[in-house]
């Protein structure tokens, strides 16, 4: 994988004047832990955006990944998800809506089912773009994809799975498209797996570590990983979705690619950033001030292609 895709911040037009302009909105699935807890911080918060400095990090953001050396395919943001009566600033995040496998354009199914729109309008740009073929789960399937970390490694391939605003169903229905050698279900108190959750890979190409927000996975879930073999780096809640009223970083969703993981900041956590170091995992870093707000970060916003 070096190549991946990445949306441009919905233009301004009208009485829009840019991502999120008029607010967050909450989005909740069918679970207790599906709450995004960063959209009802800024909802409470009055947080609304201020343009210039989202455009000047999201350019930051952008220069980092071809710094990196990866190929990026840079597509607009849908006119459709950018009008008065069909807002959906959350499209921006490309990851949640898809999953690209060989032929295929694996397409999302939102147990927050206000976001549906969005895999409903990415999915034909896709495979128009990318001459692939849209799949559709069945009926009660549910996955969203910032809950799935799909890895092609020396080893096999791996596939993560998060159960909050996904199921089983909806899994396993992307396992038997894909056939990963290694296929993992992690319960999590993340709305997203990506918000508690990160493997890391080094530079030959093998699965070596996993980070792990402290206390936000169950105890079964601990322990499949640990038969999957790697490291477990614990990080503390402020390199997640935060505690109590105490809004985190995210710093745990990150991009992750042999031997490179990028994110918006070094971990708070004492010890990470050199355990990373000593795996020789190259580090880029950028703010993403008001992504964090709507609960998302690194991963949420990029989406491999995988051929």
């Amino acid at each position: 994988m070096n190549e991946i895709i990445l949306v441009d911040l919905p233009k301004a037009h009208g009485e829009i004047t840019g991502a999120w302009y008029s607010g967050y909105p909450v989005h909740k699935g069918r679970t207790k832990n599906s709450l995004n807890y960063a959209t009802v911080y800024a909802h409470n918060h009055h947080v609304i955006p201020d343009q210039k400095v989202m455009r000047r990090e999201y350019n930051k953001f952008i220069s980092n990944f071809k710094t990196a050396g990866l190929k990026i395919h840079l597509l607009p943001f849908p006119n459709e998800l950018n009008q008065i009566d069909s807002l959906h600033h959350d499209g921006i995040f490309i990851r949640d809506v898809g999953m690209m496998y060989k032929n295929y354009w694996i397409k999302a199914s939102f147990s927050a089912r206000v976001r549906q729109p969005e895999a409903d309008v990415w999915a034909p740009i896709i495979a128009k773009k990318f001459k692939k073929q849209i799949i559709t789960p069945p009926k009660d399937a549910y996955i969203e994809f910032g809950e799935a970390f799909f890895l092609e490694t020396n080893y096999g391939t791996y596939y993560f799975g998060g159960l909050s605003r996904s199921n089983k169903k909806g899994h396993d229905f992307v396992r038997s498209i894909i056939k990963p050698d290694h296929y993992c279900l992690i319960k999590s108190n993340g709305y997203h797996l990506d918000t508690v959750f990160s493997p890391v890979v080094d530079k030959n190409n093998n699965l070596t570590a996993f980070i792990v927000a402290k206390n936000m996975i169950s105890k079964n879930s601990l322990l499949a990983l640990k038969k999957l073999g790697g490291t477990i780096i614990y990080v503390n809640s402020m390199d997640s979705s935060g505690h109590g009223n105490i809004l985190g970083n995210y710093t745990v969703n990150t991009f992750t690619a042999p031997g490179l993981m990028m994110n918006c900041g070094k971990f708070s956590t004492p010890g990470v950033e050199n355990k990373l170091k000593a795996l020789k995992i190259k580090r880029y870093s950028a703010p993403l001030t008001y992504f964090r707000f709507a609960g998302g970060s690194y991963h949420c916003l990029t989406n491999e292609i995988y051929t």
